[in-house]
């Protein structure tokens, strides 16, 4: 088994949900910073379980978004990792001071769900 090493993982958790005319948005409060321990050769589920583990989530796994900042000829792209392979190249864009770009971990939390017909016995139009 690899050593493990540590990363910086800027974490969004806290926040909330706001209505807009076409969809619900999720508006952030505040960003924290936690280290998160990475295995050289790990896998996807590796990172999210240290990413829950690091930040005692209670989130499922779907509401992750992993991404971060990717110097490419002077442009900063965002890059997200969503499976094995992103893992393994996050691991390769390490510096030769050994510093790599820093994580950013998104909760989506799921939008409250409101009934759009709610049935109600009062109203039964069926009689």
């Amino acid at each position: 088994m690899a050593v493990a090493e540590f990363v910086v993982a800027g974490s969004d958790y806290m926040g909330v949900w706001e209505e807009t005319p076409k969809s619900w948005n999720w508006k952030s409060f505040s960003k924290t910073t936690v280290p998160i321990a990475l295995r050289r050769i790990g896998s996807y589920d590796d990172m999210i379980t240290s990413v829950i583990e690091a930040g005692e989530l209670t989130c499922e796994l779907n509401d992750l978004v992993i991404s971060y900042h990717m110097n490419g000829r002077g442009k900063i792209h965002p890059t997200f990792i969503k499976n094995d392979r992103h893992v393994s190249l996050y691991m390769l864009d390490i510096g030769i001071d050994g510093s790599r770009p820093t994580l950013r971990i998104n909760v989506n939390a799921r939008p409250p769900i409101e009934p759009t017909n709610s049935f109600n016995g009062n109203n039964d139009y069926w009689k």
